[in-house]
């Protein structure tokens, strides 16, 4: 009967401790940082494993009882293991056997990441405020020694026209010798594949470095840049930038004529185009610009007048007598509104022959726009369809009537 009693009492007692010990036994056990870090150097030098070894290091990162000295040595160690494999491949090309031309590159570039959160982390202060950098030389040191293959695994893969590859070689190559020719390969780079910050990041080292031609175009994609990401006072005044540094570039007194323009800024965007032609010249685009500003400000004479001076330097300038034509069609609407109503009055016929005369004169502006521009049917039909009406041009309205109806 005692025994019973015994049994009874050590089963319970069984049954609690067996699930705690397995519980235990199921949890995986972290390596230590200092084991890791050996297992990092004997994957460097035997030259093998070098992936496994960096995901581990990598994966301790999230350990909560990690410093920051830890963190840059960890980085740091990534850093050797991705030298290490771009070793294994050079040592293959060393020897004439097949390697991989893009891991070679992309392994160094890849170290340069791990050398950039080395440095980010190293520099960090302590709890008392103060900086300890343990790795700065070792980086800088292993940043150099590789320089050179940096600024060789962006030409490669420029060669390919692969632009995204090819810009962290150069955005890397920059930050440790820039010169003419990287900061320009890294400005095109990043632009070619709407990398916008990229390129505003070096587009004003690539300018320094470059003649004003090339410059004028890094110019150019940098407000191309700005505007792309929204940054609309910077976009502004590289816009302006642009028009002072570069006034033969006519793309920058475009965008600068059109926002004033929007922005109802009459007076400074004649200003410019003045300053332009005293500075640069004759150039049709000045007289254009200025044309449409009186135009937007319904001063039509002087809007024609302007549109005259465009295109006795250019005839062919479509927009000129665009501008041209709907000022004399705005000013026959308007005489219309405030004609006469009273047939028997001599004034009625006056004002009747002002609005004929005022068609007529807009008739071959718009006529002009349609032989310059036949399939910008927006802009010249629906004018011509006024004209032609009012004129009682019978054949050349049905002619329009029929070219509205088709197209609705």
């Amino acid at each position: 009967m005692r025994w019973v009693l015994f049994l009874t009492f050590l089963f319970p007692a069984f049954l609690t401790v067996s699930p705690a010990k397995k519980e235990k036994s199921d949890k995986p056990k972290q390596e230590k940082l200092s084991k890791l870090c050996k297992n990092a150097r004997t994957a460097v030098k035997n030259m093998r494993d070098q992936d496994a070894a960096r995901n581990a290091l990598l994966g301790a990162l999230s350990r909560p009882e990690l410093q920051n000295r830890h963190k840059a040595k960890i980085y740091y160690y990534a850093a050797l293991l991705e030298e290490s494999v771009n070793a294994v491949e050079n040592r293959k090309a060393y020897l004439k056997q097949p390697y991989d031309t893009a891991k070679f590159f992309n392994k160094l570039c890849d170290m340069y990441g791990q050398l950039r959160l080395c440095d980010s982390v190293d520099v960090l202060p302590d709890a008392k405020g103060n900086q300890h950098p343990v790795y700065r030389k070792q980086t800088q040191s292993l940043r150099l020694k590789h320089v050179r293959n940096i600024m060789g695994g962006g030409k490669f893969f420029l060669a390919k026209k692969n632009y995204a590859a090819a810009y962290p070689f150069f955005d890397n190559y920059c930050s440790i010798s820039p010169d003419s020719s990287s900061t320009l390969w890294a400005t095109l780079s990043a632009f070619l594949v709407d990398n916008y910050e990229g390129t505003v990041k070096h587009a004003d080292a690539a300018i320094s470095y470059s003649d004003p031609s090339t410059a004028a175009i890094l110019q150019e994609y940098k407000v191309r840049s700005y505007g792309a990401l929204g940054n609309d006072s910077a976009w502004l005044a590289s816009l302006k930038d642009g028009v002072v540094k570069y006034p033969r570039h006519d793309w920058f007194f475009v965008q600068l004529s059109d926002w004033c323009n929007r922005h109802r800024q009459f007076d400074v965007e004649r200003q410019l185009a003045d300053r332009l032609i005293a500075q640069v010249g004759n150039k049709p685009i000045y007289y254009y610009a200025k044309s449409k500003s009186y135009l937007s400000e319904e001063r039509y004479d002087s809007c024609i007048a302007l549109a005259d001076s465009c295109i006795a330097i250019q005839q062919d300038f479509a927009d000129a007598h665009y501008n041209k034509g709907l000022a004399y069609l705005n000013m026959a609407v308007i005489a219309q509104e405030s004609a006469c109503k009273d047939a028997l009055n001599p004034q009625f016929a006056a004002d009747k022959k002002k609005i004929q005369d005022l068609y007529r004169q807009a008739r071959p502006c718009m006529e002009m726009v349609r032989r310059l521009q036949p399939e910008k049917m927006d802009r010249w039909a629906s004018p011509l369809y006024r004209i032609y009406l009012n004129l009682n041009l019978g054949e050349e309205f049905s002619e329009i009537d029929r070219l509205l109806n088709t197209k609705q």
